[in-house]
C-alpha cells in the first residue's frame, strides 16, 4: 500500500477514536483511571493539546508510517485484508480494541514509536523501553495469538533506531530483557474501572496528585534540576508525570482542592526546605 493511503487510513482511525468511546484501547494500558473514566463518559477536556504538539505528533506518525512502507517494500510484512490490522474483543468481560502498526510475515505484530531526547536514548541503550509500550504490544500479541512481538523506536532528530523483542513467557506473562509483567493485571484493572465506576457513573479518585503537599516530599529523592525548577516556580512536584500532561489536569486540580503552580508562601517554604540541595536560588 502506498504511503499516502496509509496516511489516510491513519487519519480515518483518528477520526473514529474521536467518537463515543466504546472500548479500552491497547494504547491505554497504563493510562490513569481518572482520565479513562472521563474519556468514557465524554467529559470535555480541560487541557487541550497545543497546536505545536499536535504537529509534532503528526510528524512523528509520518516517520512511523514511512518505516512501515520501507519494511513492506523489503517484503517483510504481511498485508491486512481490510487496509489496517485491528484487534477487537473482550477480556475480563470488558471490550478491548486497537490498531496494529504492522505484522511481520511470521505473524509477529510490530509497534513503532518515535521519540526525541537524550534521556530516552540512555534508557534504550540500557535495554529499558517504556513498559506501557510493551503492554500495548502484548495486547496485540494476545489477540493475535503470537508468541513474539517487535517494538522499534525511532529518534526523530537523527533517525537512529532501537529494536526490542517481546516474548510470551506463558499465558499472559511477557518478558523483554529484564522487564516482566502479567497482562492479566491490566485487564483486571480495566474491568474494575468499568464495573465499579464507568457503568454506575461513579468518578474514581485520581491515582496521582498534581501537587504533593510540600511537607510530604522527600527532597532527597528529587533531582537537583527539578528542585531548582520548583524553587523558581517552574515545576510542581507531582506523584507522577502523567498528571502534568493529562487532558483533565485542571479537573484533577479542582478535585484536589489545590491550585495551579505554587503560591508565594509555598515557594518560600520550598526554598527553606531545600537549602543546600541546589546551587540555584
Amino acid at each position: 500500500m502506498k504511503l499516502s493511503l496509509k496516511i489516510q487510513d491513519w487519519l480515518n482511525s483518528q477520526e473514529q477514536e474521536k467518537k463515543e468511546k466504546t472500548s479500552f484501547w491497547a494504547t491505554e494500558a497504563e493510562t490513569p483511571v481518572f482520565d479513562l473514566y472521563h474519556k468514557w463518559i465524554g467529559t470535555e477536556v480541560t487541557n487541550e493539546i497545543s497546536a505545536e504538539k499536535t504537529m509534532m505528533f503528526n510528524a512523528a506518525k509520518m516517520m512511523e508510517l514511512s518505516l512501515v512502507e520501507t519494511l513492506d517494500n523489503m517484503g517483510l510484512l504481511k498485508m491486512p485484508e481490510d487496509e489496517q490490522w485491528r484487534i477487537e474483543g473482550e477480556r475480563e468481560g470488558v471490550p478491548v480494541s486497537g490498531y496494529v502498526d504492522a505484522v511481520f510475515k511470521d505473524g509477529s505484530p510490530l509497534e513503532i514509536k518515535s521519540f526525541y531526547g537524550y534521556y530516552q536514548i540512555a534508557d534504550l541503550k540500557a535495554g529499558k523501553p517504556k513498559e506501557s509500550y510493551l503492554k500495548q504490544l502484548a495486547i496485540y500479541m494476545d489477540f493475535m495469538d503470537a508468541d513474539k512481538g517487535v517494538l522499534i523506536y525511532i529518534e526523530r532528530g537523527t533517525g537512529e533506531m532501537f529494536e526490542f523483542i517481546l516474548e510470551r513467557v506463558e499465558g499472559l506473562k511477557f518478558r523483554c530483557n529484564d522487564i516482566e509483567f502479567d497482562l492479566s493485571d491490566t485487564y483486571k484493572r480495566w474491568a474494575r474501572l468499568y464495573k465499579n465506576n464507568i457503568i454506575p457513573g461513579v468518578e474514581p479518585k485520581s491515582e496521582y496528585r498534581y501537587k504533593i503537599p510540600i511537607e510530604e516530599i522527600d527532597w532527597k529523592t528529587i533531582s537537583n534540576a527539578d528542585i531548582s525548577k520548583a524553587r523558581n516556580g517552574r515545576k510542581v512536584i507531582s506523584d507522577h508525570w502523567s498528571v502534568q500532561y493529562s487532558p483533565y489536569k485542571d479537573l484533577i486540580i479542582e478535585r484536589e482542592g489545590t491550585g495551579l503552580g505554587y503560591t508565594k508562601e509555598e515557594l518560600a517554604k520550598i526554598k527553606e526546605l531545600t537549602k543546600g540541595y541546589s546551587t540555584k536560588s
